[in-house]
C-alpha cells in the first residue's frame, strides 16, 4: 500500500506537520525519544548540534524550534533530500537550523560540536521489514555490514569533530544495541547508555568523548 503520509505529503513529527515525499522515509515515533533527550539537556549557550543524515529535518528542526538559542546543523548526502529539508525549514520558519550537504561527518572542522545525533540507515539487507518499505528511499534505510556499515562510520567520525565531553547519540535497530555499545567503546566514548522506545525496545545509544 501506498503510505498515506506520501499521497498528502504531510506527515506529524514532535507535535509539528512535516512535508514529506518520496525522497526522504517518513519518520517514525520511536525517533521522538532521541528529540526528547536533547531537548531536555542542560546547554551552555550557543552549542552547537549536528544532524546528520537529516532527510526530511525532522530531528534538526524539531530541536531547533525547542532551543531557539542554539545553532542546529542538518547534513544529507543526498541533495533532493536536503531540498525536503529546505521546504520545512521555510514553513516551519526555523531559522537557527542550517543545512549542509555531506558525506557524514568527513567535511566538518574537529571539535567544532557539542551534540551529533543521527538516524542513519541501519537496516540489514536481508531483513523481512524491507518488503513493507518498498515506497520509501532505500538507500536511507539499508546499511551493509549487517546494517552497521553506516554507523561504524559515523562513531569513528565523531571523535574528530565532538569537543571534548560533547555526546554522540544514534538511533537503531532493536536487535543491534550490543553491537553499537561494542563500537562506542572501540572509539573511546564512555558513559554508554541506551534509550528504549515506547514499546520498550532499546532504540538509542548515547555516549560521551
Amino acid at each position: 500500500d501506498f503510505p498515506l503520509d506520501y499521497i498528502l505529503n504531510s506527515t506529524k513529527f514532535y507535535e509539528k506537520e512535516f512535508y514529506v515525499d518520496q525522497r526522504v522515509l517518513i519518520p517514525r515515533p520511536e525517533t521522538e525519544i532521541l528529540v526528547d533527550y536533547v531537548n531536555n539537556y542542560e546547554f551552555i549557550d550557543k552549542a552547537r548540534i549536528l544532524d546528520i543524515g537529516t532527510g526530511s529535518g525532522c530531528i534538526g528542526i524539531s530541536i531547533a524550534l525547542s532551543n531557539p538559542q542554539l545553532n542546529v546543523y542538518g547534513s544529507d548526502y543526498s541533495l533532493n533530500a536536503l531540498k525536503v529539508a529546505g521546504i520545512n525549514k521555510e514553513e516551519l520558519n526555523s531559522d537557527n537550523f542550517y543545512l549542509i550537504n555531506a558525506d557524514w561527518l568527513s567535511c566538518f572542522r574537529e571539535n567544532f560540536f557539542d551534540i551529533i545525533v543521527s538516524n542513519p540507515p541501519y537496516i540489514c539487507e536481508k531483513d523481512n521489514h524491507l518488503k513493507n518499505l518498498i515506497h520509501e528511499p532505500r538507500e536511507a534505510l539499508i546499511s551493509s555490514d549487517s546494517g552497521l556499515c553506516d554507523i561504524k562510520k559515523i562513531i569513528r567520525q565523531a571523535t574528530n569533530i565532538l569537543k571534548k565531553n560533547g555526546i554522540l547519540i544514534i538511533e537503531h535497530g532493536f536487535n543491534q544495541s550490543i553491537e553499537v555499545r561494542k563500537i562506542f567503546e572501540k572509539n573511546n566514548f564512555s558513559d554508554i547508555s541506551l534509550l528504549k522506545d515506547f514499546q520498550n525496545h532499546p532504540r538509542v545509544t548515547l555516549g560521551v568523548f
